[in-house]
């Protein structure tokens, strides 16, 4: 199975939406024949029939809409995630071999390790 794609999101909540109008204007032109024929009980049911579909559509793009956004989100913030990891990966002196990072390097036994955030003068 493939991953869905937010452009193919985008293009069903936009279907969706179009669905909402479509069945509006059914309900409008099917309630309004059943009033004029003088069957006022239908006319109500397919009218709050109608606007009950329309407001579930309406719904149903909203959070396709939503879901979309998501997943735009996340693909950008992975993308950034990777490009900030390659970034410090070359950054590092630790790629070299045999070279120590701050993180590395054991502390004498006598000896405090320094803080790393600079509080209270650099030491605990």
């Amino acid at each position: 199975m493939s991953q869905v794609k937010p452009s193919e999101l985008y293009t069903a909540a936009r279907l969706a939406d179009a669905l909402v109008y479509a069945v509006g204007v059914a309900g409008v032109v099917g309630g309004g024949l059943l009033f004029q024929q003088d069957r006022l009980g239908l006319a109500l049911v397919a009218w709050a029939l109608t606007f009950c579909v329309g407001a579930g559509l309406r719904l149903v793009a909203w959070a396709t809409k939503g879901v979309a956004q998501m997943l735009q989100r996340s693909d950008t913030i992975i993308e950034e995630l990777a490009r900030l990891s390659d970034e410090q990966r070359r950054a590092t002196p630790s790629s070299q071999p045999g070279a120590q990072g701050p993180s590395q390097r054991s502390a004498s036994p006598g000896e405090r390790p320094r803080d790393p955030y600079q509080r209270w003068g650099g030491w605990h």
